[in-house]
C-alpha cells in the first residue's frame, strides 16, 4: 500500500540568507502552521510547483525559466532530503498507530502529522535541510525580488514574536542588536520558550493568560538591561504601535 505523508514546512527560515546579505549572522525561526508553508505533501510529483506557488501567492514573484531552470535540481535533492527523513521515522509512526487501534484509540490518529518531523529528534535535521534550501532559492532571486521577499518575511517574523522578531524590529529602526547582545538576548528567549512550554503541561495545554503575560514580562525586563538607549526606544515605539 502506498503511504502518504503530510509535511508543512515554514518558509520564514530563509531569513539567514538575508542577514548575509546584511551583514549579521542568522536569526529566523520557524513558523508553524498558518499560511507559511511551501511543501503540504511529500509525494509531490513536482516540488517546484510549490515553491513557485508559494512565491507568486505571498509575494507576487513569479520566476523566470532561467531562474526557475537553475532551482529547480536544488530545489528536488532538498526535497528528497524531506522524504528521506520522513522515510526514518515512517516505521515508528506506523508502529505506534497500531499500537494505537490496538488499545482503540487509533481512529482518527495521523502519525505522520506535522509533529511527527517537527518534534522530537527530526527538528533540527528538518530546519537545517530548509536553512539550505532558502539560502539557494534566495541566491537565485532578483534584487527586486530579494528585497519583496525580505520586506514579507520581515513581517511574519514580527507576526510570530520571539528573539526573530526583536531582532528584525532592531534592524529596521537602524539599532541593530551587537554580537555581544544576540547570544544573551537568545538565551533570554530559550529561557521563556521552555518556562511556558512546561506552562503547557502543568495546565494541560490550558494556560492561565496571567501566567503567561508574567513570563513575557520577565522576559522583556532581562532584555531590556542589556539594550542601548536607541535600541530600547525603538522597542518601546514598536509596542506602541497598533497590531
Amino acid at each position: 500500500m502506498k503511504k502518504t505523508f503530510w509535511l508543512f514546512i515554514a518558509l520564514l527560515v530563509a531569513i539567514p540568507a538575508f542577514a548575509q546579505d546584511d551583514g549579521g549572522g542568522g536569526g529566523g525561526g520557524t513558523l508553524a502552521g498558518g499560511g507559511n508553508q511551501v511543501f503540504t505533501r511529500i509525494d509531490a510529483v513536482n516540488p517546484m510547483e510549490p515553491v513557485k506557488a508559494f512565491l507568486q501567492s505571498k509575494v507576487g514573484i513569479t520566476l523566470s525559466a532561467d531562474q526557475e531552470k537553475t532551482l529547480r535540481p536544488q530545489v528536488e535533492a532538498s526535497f528528497q532530503q524531506i522524504r528521506d527523513l520522513a522515510a526514518s521515522v515512517t516505521q515508528r509512526g506506523a508502529q505506534a498507530q497500531e499500537g494505537g487501534r490496538r488499545g482503540g484509540r487509533g481512529r482518527g490518529a495521523d502519525p505522520n502529522s506535522l509533529a511527527a518531523l517537527q518534534s522530537g529528534p527530526t527538528a533540527e535535521q528538518l530546519k537545517k535541510i530548509n536553512d539550505d534550501l532558502m539560502v539557494k532559492i534566495t541566491s537565485g532571486l532578483t534584487p527586486d525580488q530579494q528585497a519583496a521577499f525580505k520586506k514579507y518575511l520581515n513581517g511574519e517574523i514580527k507576526k510570530a514574536g520571539g528573539f526573530g522578531a526583536l531582532k528584525v524590529t532592531m534592524e529596521e529602526a537602524g539599532a541593530p542588536l551587537t554580537a555581544e547582545q544576540e547570544p544573551q538576548i537568545q538565551g533570554f528567549y530559550n529561557d521563556d520558550a521552555q518556562e511556558r512550554a512546561q506552562l503547557m503541561r502543568e495546565s494541560q495545554g490550558k494556560p492561565d493568560s496571567a501566567k503567561l503575560a508574567e513570563i513575557d514580562r520577565a522576559t522583556m525586563s532581562k532584555v531590556v538591561k542589556v539594550l542601548t538607549a536607541a535600541q530600547r526606544k525603538a522597542l518601546l515605539d514598536s509596542r506602541a504601535k497598533p497590531q
